[in-house]
C-alpha cells in the first residue's frame, strides 16, 4: 500500500521533502498557510556550507565571488568556485520547487493553515507527517516546547532597500561586526539597485539587552550612506539554532527551522532545511524514521558543533575575538564551510547540540 505523507510548510524544507518523497513514489500532500514564496524574511543568500546541494536549480541572481567582512577595517575574502554561495530570488526558487513537486504528483494546498487541532487529526489520516512549518512549529504548539526555540536564537531586523549598490563591487556581499553588541549587520544585494540590509543580535547575550534593532538598522543605513535610499519592505524575524531535543514525535518528523537547524553563527539555514527535508522523506520511504536523528547528526553534527563553539568563544571574548579571526581570511572561510583545519583545531566531542 502506498504511504501517505502530509507536509506542513511550503518553504525550503517542506518543498525539498515533497519533491524527494514524490520521486520515491510516496503519496504526498503539502499544506502551505499562505501562498508559496510569501513571507520571505531572510537575506536570500543560499550558502552550501557542506558542499552537498550545489547550485540551486532556479532563482539564482548571481554567484557570490567575494565577501567583505568588516571589523574595525574591511577584509575582502575571495570565495571563488570552491565555495558555494549564491544570491537567489527565494520567491522564484520556491515557486519553481512547488511546480516540480506538483509535476511529480504532489497535491499542493495553498492558503491552508494547520493548527495543533488539525495536526492531531492529521496524525490519524496520514501515515507520516513532516513538519516544516518554521519556528515555533505546529508540533511545538501541540507538545508544549515553543520556548526552546529562543534558547540560542538570533533576532533579526531587515529592510529591503532600493538604490545604487554598485559600490559594493561585483558579486560581493558585506557582513560587518561592531564592538557595541554581539551580532552583525549585512548588505546582501539582489542586483545593482536592490539589497537586503539587516541587523542580527544573539538573543541571550547580556550585552544585547539594550540594543534596539530598528534603531540599529537605521544607524546602519546612515553609516553606509544608504539613508537616502528607498525602503521597500521591513521585516523582523528570528532564527533558532541547536535547541530542539527531540526530532521525531510518533509519526511526525521535524525539519528545517522547525528542528532549529539554523547556523548558531550567522542564522542561515536554507541548506540544512533542504538536507533534513530530503533525508526525512528517504527514511520514511525506507521505514527507518527512528534513524532520522542519528543520520541527520552524522551529516550536520560537526558543522553545528564547530559553529556553536565559535559562537561560545565570541560570547566569552567579545569583539576582539572576531576581529582577530578576520585577520586570516582562510580561517573565516574554514569556519563558514567547515573546512580543515578548523574542525581539528576546535575539536569535537560526542555531545549533541539538538
Amino acid at each position: 500500500m502506498q504511504k501517505s505523507i502530509a507536509i506542513i510548510g511550503g518553504g525550503p524544507g517542506g518543498l525539498s521533502a515533497a519533491v524527494r518523497a514524490a520521486e520515491l513514489g510516496l503519496r504526498v500532500v503539502l499544506y502551505e498557510k499562505g501562498h508559496i514564496g510569501c513571507g520571505i524574511t531572510c537575506a536570500e543568500g543560499f550558502i552550501d556550507t557542506l558542499g552537498i546541494l550545489g547550485k540551486p536549480e532556479s532563482g539564482v541572481l548571481f554567484k557570490v565571488e567575494k565577501v567583505n567582512f568588516g571589523a574595525n577595517k574591511e577584509h575582502l575574502v575571495n570565495v571563488g568556485d570552491d565555495y558555494g554561495i549564491w544570491m537567489i530570488d527565494r520567491d522564484a526558487w520556491q515557486r519553481s520547487l512547488a511546480k516540480k513537486a506538483h509535476d511529480l504528483g504532489v497535491s499542493v494546498k495553498e492558503h491552508y493553515p494547520i493548527d495543533k487541532h488539525r495536526l492531531q487529526e492529521m496524525r490519524d489520516t496520514h501515515n507520516y507527517i513532516i513538519d516544516a512549518s518554521g519556528a515555533p512549529s505546529v508540533t511545538s504548539r501541540m507538545y508544549g516546547f515553543i520556548s526552546t526555540y529562543l534558547k540560542n536564537a538570533t533576532i533579526l531586523a531587515q529592510y529591503s532597500v532600493e538604490g545604487d549598490f554598485s559600490f559594493l563591487g561585483k558579486n560581493t556581499i558585506k557582513i560587518v561586526y561592531e564592538p557595541h553588541y554581539v551580532g552583525y549587520y549585512y548588505i546582501f544585494p539582489k542586483g545593482q539597485n536592490i539589497a537586503n540590509v539587516g541587523v542580527g543580535k544573539f538573543h541571550l547575550n547580556k550585552k544585547n539587552r539594550a540594543l534596539y534593532l530598528n534603531k540599529e538598522l537605521n544607524d546602519v543605513l546612515i553609516k553606509e550612506g544608504l539613508d537616502g535610499y528607498r525602503v521597500l519592505k521591513k521585516v523582523q524575524s528570528f532564527t533558532p539554532s541547536a535547541s530542539v531535543a527531540r526530532l521525531v514525535w510518533r509519526n511526525i518528523l521535524l525539519v528545517g527551522d522547525a528542528a532549529a537547524l539554523c547556523s548558531p553563527l550567522y542564522g542561515g539555514g536554507i541548506d540544512m532545511a533542504c538536507i533534513s527535508g530530503r533525508l526525512a522523506a528517504e527514511l520514511i520511504a525506507s521505514n527507518q524514521i527512528s534513524l532520522y536523528p542519528t543520520r541527520l547528526w552524522g551529516i550536520i553534527g560537526k558543522k553545528l558543533t564547530m559553529e556553536k563553539r565559535v559562537r561560545s568563544l565570541w560570547h566569552f571574548f567579545g569583539y576582539p575575538f572576531i576581529r582577530g579571526i578576520l585577520r586570516y581570511p582562510g580561517l573565516m572561510r574554514g569556519i563558514i564551510f567547515n573546512k580543515r583545519p578548523i574542525p581539528q583545531i576546535l575539536g569535537f566531542g560526542s555531545k549533541r547540540v539538538f
